[in-house]
């Protein structure tokens, strides 16, 4: 009995939970927390453009380089090599990037040249010589038909940044050429035999250590940078400087929040509603959920994508399950120092599921961002429309809406809308469908020192709209159609309106509003861009649950120069060799 009693106080209470839900229940269809919200792939095409800037970048920065100086214990002694200089760089004939499943790639030069300039100072404990006597000198080597062979396994931290791992190395110089001029007395011939000792040991010592400096950049210092990358960025940034952040080169950020804090839901100009919406404190969370991992030559990375508010996250539903296509259109070369990028295939491609902008719209609901007050000033629109008497036009809420015009003369009118629960955005193939429930207040102004403000009427309403979007050079922009809007009278204290009359206001209403957002929509919203990175034609297309954004990409070589000198430059402050 007990048990039945407990059941039948329980499923009221179940559903009563289900029913105040404060959002559609279609998001909690066919989903998962296992889900990624954003899914970003590099393409084969993007990977060889990346490849090609990357070792140009490369051939022009190496010779900028500082040395470091080497102290290096031989056999007999130890040598000591200071102010060293590369003086040429012969770039590498060849050089590849490969990429293997699950999540590896491998890099691999070769035929490079280099001829670098120092001097030295060798202790030797031989025989040939008194154990405290130093050999001091200038010398000059050439290094030729370097190859180098590396192999990378892309990982995920504990925090959701990228990791990278070491997984093999092989370095190989095909032969030495010292010269070595010598400032004390020595003889040529102790010369030439110290030339050809230190080519016969410093060889391989040098081969080993190309490597234990490579490895060493790869799992300590890139990781290291990497592990600093801005995990969360707010959406009101256009330009993200993730790299800059990440290599610890990009110019400090100012703390805006007092100036985003400040904005007021009253009386907004209403075609800025969404630039205004995009300056709340609204957070990105793009943290991978797992590994980045090849598939068909493309490196695929999974994120969150969850926008919430200031990224404390707590959004109560997960990311549907979509089906990203695999790969196609790959159509590139990827051998010797050859690339070519056909018309039509992409480098990029980034897919969004409309969990990113549900849990966006979802958190601005909580914080009532939604919430808005408008009148006549709010857009040129609504001027001759929310007052009680008609202007020359002769149509106005005063005309329309029973006696209001008769009660209540020459005053304007003022709505209050407040979302009722959170809006409901999704992707379909070809447009979105948005559905928005809210109440609203309407009031009438004072125009007179001995009126106040009085409410006269209060309604529910739903609307439901398609939304279509796309991308005109780097702006989204888009148009709106109202396929339904629905007004439900709660209370009025207006004579002759009833449902039946209030709920003609739909149909005008509709035509206002899809004019209203295709206005807002016209507006455009800037794509966001990463310093540093150029988008090239891109293109957006909407899909069951999500939208995709293919584009080409082109990079800043300069940018990526100044990266590079910073990063290299860190790492060779330390001991290498």
């Amino acid at each position: 009995m007990r048990v039945l009693l407990l059941f039948g106080f329980c499923i009221p209470w179940i559903y009563g939970q289900e029913i105040n839900r404060d959002y559609s229940p279609l998001l909690d269809k066919n989903t998962s927390a296992a889900n990624p919200g954003i899914y970003l792939r590099i393409m084969p095409n993007g990977l060889a453009y990346l490849r090609e800037v990357g070792m140009k970048v490369i051939n022009e920065q190496i010779l900028k380089l500082q040395l470091p100086n080497i102290r290096e214990p031989i056999e007999n002694g130890e040598v000591s090599i200071y102010n060293l200089l590369m003086s040429k760089y012969w770039a590498p004939q060849e050089y590849s990037l490969d990429m293997s499943e699950p999540s590896t790639f491998a890099w691999s030069m070769s035929k490079m040249h280099l001829r670098a300039a120092g001097d030295f100072q060798a202790t030797l404990n031989s025989p040939l010589l008194l154990p405290t006597v130093p050999i001091t000198g200038h010398f000059e080597a050439l290094l030729g038909h370097i190859s180098l062979y590396i192999t990378v396994n892309m990982e995920r931290n504990a925090h959701g940044a990228p990791q990278v791992r070491s997984t093999g190395c092989r370095s190989s110089i095909g032969y030495v050429d010292l010269n070595v001029r010598n400032t004390g007395v020595i003889t040529d011939f102790f010369i030439n035999a110290f030339k050809a000792f230190l080519i016969g040991n410093f060889k391989p010592q040098v081969e080993q250590k190309m490597c234990k400096m490579i490895e060493s950049i790869i799992d300590r210092d890139m990781n290291i940078l990497l592990s600093n990358m801005p995990l969360k960025i707010r959406i009101n940034e256009n330009n993200l400087d993730i790299i800059g952040e990440t290599f610890g080169v990009a110019p400090k950020k100012h703390n805006r929040a007092g100036k985003l804090s400040s904005f007021s839901a009253k009386n907004i100009t209403l075609t800025h509603f969404v630039q205004r919406l995009r300056d709340k404190e609204l957070v990105l969370d793009y943290q991978m959920l797992t590994a980045p991992f090849v598939q068909n030559g493309a490196i695929n990375m999974l994120s969150k994508g969850e926008i919430s508010f200031r990224g404390h996250g707590g959004t109560p539903f997960s990311p549907p399950n979509i089906r990203i296509p695999a790969p196609h259109g790959s159509l590139f070369l990827i051998f010797s120092n050859k690339f070519n990028l056909f018309s039509g295939v992409h480098m990029i491609e980034f897919y969004a599921s409309d969990y990113l902008a549900n849990s966006m719209l979802y958190h601005s609901y909580r914080q009532k961002f939604l919430d808005v007050t408008v009148g006549p000033e709010s857009s040129p629109q609504l001027q001759g429309l929310l007052v009680t008497t008609c202007g020359p036009a002769g149509f106005c809420l005063g005309e329309f809406l029973g006696t209001l015009g008769e009660q209540f003369p020459d005053r304007q009118v003022e709505i209050e809308f407040f979302a009722k629960k959170a809006p409901l955005i999704v992707f379909i193939d070809n447009r979105s469908r948005f559905r928005l429930h809210g109440g609203l207040n309407m009031y009438v102004r004072p125009s007179k020192p001995t009126q106040v403000k009085q409410q006269i009427l209060k309604a529910d309403t739903t609307m439901t709209a398609n939304v279509n979007l796309w991308i005109n050079g780097s702006v989204i922009v888009g148009n709106s159609t109202i396929e339904n809007l629905d007004f439900k009278l709660l209370e009025t204290k207006i004579n002759d309106v009833d449902q039946d009359s209030f709920s003609d206001l739909g149909l005008f209403g509709a035509e206002f509003l899809e004019k209203l957002l295709t206005e807002i929509l016209q507006m455009g919203i800037a794509l966001p861009t990463m310093q540093g990175v150029i988008l090239k034609s891109p293109k957006l297309t909407f899909h069951d649950r999500y939208l995709k954004v293919s584009t080409y990409f082109k990079l800043d070589e300069e940018y990526a120069g100044s990266l590079v000198r910073g990063a290299v430059g860190k790492t060779l402050r330390g001991p290498l060799l």
